[in-house]
């Protein structure tokens, strides 16, 4: 009974979810046939709009009135276009949509140049570029811009028209769209033609063929040969122009672009003409008729199509008819099997949502279990720190007690003995001397405890501090090795762990090891710090070692290591000596 709520809201939000990418695809279909089918545009956004009006979703409503009037816009239905642009902005206005405000003005700008409009689309174009930055969509802003340069140049203001062009060429350029770029260039091109300033609209038109053909945009390249043929004429460059014309008529051929093919044909013809070589221009006049009037018959023949299929259409609609009633009875049984289907459907949510909530009420048993782990982890951790702190306390107390204590125990004795009158005179010196004695304990234990060179964060200097005052006598030959050492950047805590671990792995290779040569190598490799200490010694068995309180110490060098944020491995056997490595990262360390 708890579980049927569940599996009700499950299902209304999956018909929701579904609803919604119904409509997105019908938006998707409208915007892939805007270079297509302007038919399909209005058809799709409005079948779209229908549904996202019904089920009140005022975003993809606003989207929707927006392709409806695209679509309008295409077909050149001027007036039902400027009617559902207003009510796409009348509700992204309600949502307070910026983003698609921003498209809808880009694409009202070009809607009231072609109707010459220009107060209308100046408001408009200076809309989409502020609401377009205002939403930081890179791709956008260019053509926002671009579209208002277009306003300038069908208002026949050149100069305004060149500024906008080379702003949204460079904003183009910022985002490496290079068929933005070219298009900046093609009207750029246009304004300084109008200007008569061909020599700069040639260098443009041939940066933009250059664009276009590196992109792969056949097309493109073939518009921008046949407007550079064109300037090429407008300043009798005859043998230029003839060559582009050339070219043009022979990519539109290889590209099946007939319109362009013929447009070659005649343009080529009237540049023959303007150098008095008639018989030429005769020969690509007739050449541009006969292609004329073959693309005349083969509109004809597909309007002959067409008819056929419309017939064929009709037939089959007469013979769907009469299947119709077949239809109905089996529609009948269909929905018997209907009903079954449903049924199997509401069994598997139901076992769907069953299985989500044994595998849920799964994983949070996991991370309960993984915490705890976790937990008791970070408890031995801090419990080996906790011990290795004892050990050293209990160290301290020892050498304070056997060492400077027996010392000052021995100079007071010799003190109280100078102060009778047999007492030998050179008492008092032997006192100085055993005070000198403890004195230099005191110092060698507050070294061992915190050199001086670690609240300098000298790594390198502490190490061999401690290397100096241990093997004073020379009793093991100790070869150190430093890689960019001075250069280490760590804070003082991470010094010091390290430096507990090395006072701890050298105590130890003296006290256990038998070793007769050490070797300690610290490398810094900028991001990560490594330092080995190998022994000749005696060795010992890393697993057996471990298992007893004997291995305490090593452990307390690993928890240190550990806390740290480092790892430390031991490779030993028995008589083979011994290899430690810490490996630490310096920028985790760092933080």
């Amino acid at each position: 009974m708890k579980r049927f709520p569940l599996i009700i809201i499950f299902l209304v939000f999956c018909t929701m979810a579904a609803s919604a990418q119904s409509i997105r695809q019908l938006l998707d279909s409208a915007r892939h046939n805007k270079q297509k089918d302007f038919s399909k545009v209005i058809a799709f956004s409005t079948k779209a709009y229908d549904k996202a009006k019904a089920e009140k979703q005022i975003k993809l409503e606003a989207e929707s009135a927006f392709l409806r009037g695209m679509g309008n816009y295409l077909s050149g239905k001027y007036d039902d276009c400027l009617r559902w642009y207003f009510e796409s902005e009348r509700l992204y206005t309600t949502l307070k949509d910026t983003a698609g405000l921003a498209e809808l003005y880009s694409d009202m700008t070009i809607f009231y140049l072609r109707v010459k409009k220009f107060k209308e689309a100046d408001e408009v174009s200076k809309k989409a570029i502020q609401y377009t930055k205002t939403t930081g969509d890179k791709k956008m802003l260019p053509t926002a811009v671009n579209n208002r340069g277009l306003m300038f140049l069908d208002d026949n203001k050149l100069d305004s028209a060149i500024a906008y062009f080379n702003e949204s060429y460079r904003l183009y350029k910022n985002i490496n769209d290079k068929v933005g770029m070219s298009y900046a260039l093609d009207y750029k091109a246009s304004a300084l033609s109008g200007k008569n300033e061909l020599d700069a609209a040639l260098k443009a038109l041939e940066e933009s063929k250059q664009l276009r053909a590196g992109v792969g945009d056949k097309i493109g390249e073939v518009l921008a040969i046949t407007n550079m043929g064109e300037i090429y004429l407008k300043q009798n460059r005859f043998k230029e122009a003839t060559q582009n014309f050339l070219q043009t008529i022979k990519d539109a051929k290889a590209l099946k672009y007939v319109e362009l093919e013929l447009y070659g044909y005649e343009i080529l013809g009237q540049t023959y003409a303007a150098q008095g070589m008639f018989d030429k221009a005769y020969a690509y006049q007739k050449q541009y008729l006969e292609l004329k009037d073959k693309a005349m018959d083969a509109k004809h023949n597909k309007d002959i199509e067409e008819l056929q299929t419309k017939y064929q259409s009709e037939k089959k609609e007469q013979q769907n008819k009469l299947l119709t009633a077949q239809y109905k009875e089996q529609k009948a049984e269909l929905s018997r099997n209907q009903i079954g289907i449903y049924a199997l459907i509401a069994t598997i949510l139901l076992l769907a949502v069953i299985f989500y909530l044994v595998y849920n009420r799964y994983r949070l048993k996991e991370q309960a279990r993984f915490r705890e782990a976790m937990l008791e982890e970070e408890h031995l951790r801090t419990q080996a720190i906790m011990d290795a702190e004892e050990n050293e306390r209990q160290r301290l107390a020892r050498e304070l007690h056997d060492g400077i204590g027996q010392l000052l125990c021995s100079a007071r004795r010799q003190l109280e003995f100078s102060q009778l009158d047999t007492s030998p005179e050179d008492d008092g010196g032997a006192a100085l001397q055993m005070l000198d004695d403890s004195i230099k304990e005191v110092r060698d234990l507050s070294h061992s405890m915190m050199p001086p060179y670690i609240l300098n964060k000298n790594l390198r200097e502490a190490i061999e501090e401690f290397i100096g005052r241990l093997n004073n006598k020379h009793l093991v030959n100790i070869n150190t090795e430093w890689v960019n050492a001075d250069a280490i950047d760590i804070d003082k805590t991470t010094t010091l762990m390290i430096y507990r671990s090395v006072q701890e792995i050298i105590s130890n290779v003296f006290k256990h090891a038998k070793a007769k040569n050490i070797h300690i190598e610290l490398v810094n490799h900028d991001t990560e710090l490594t330092l080995m200490i190998v022994d000749d010694g005696v060795g010992f068995d890393k697993d057996k070692l471990f298992k007893t309180s004997k291995g305490l110490g090593l452990k307390n060098i690993e928890s240190r290591i550990a806390y740290i944020g480092g790892s430390l491995d031991i490779d030993t056997k028995p008589g083979k000596g011994v290899t430690y490595i810490i490996e630490l990262p310096i920028l985790s360390a760092a933080s």
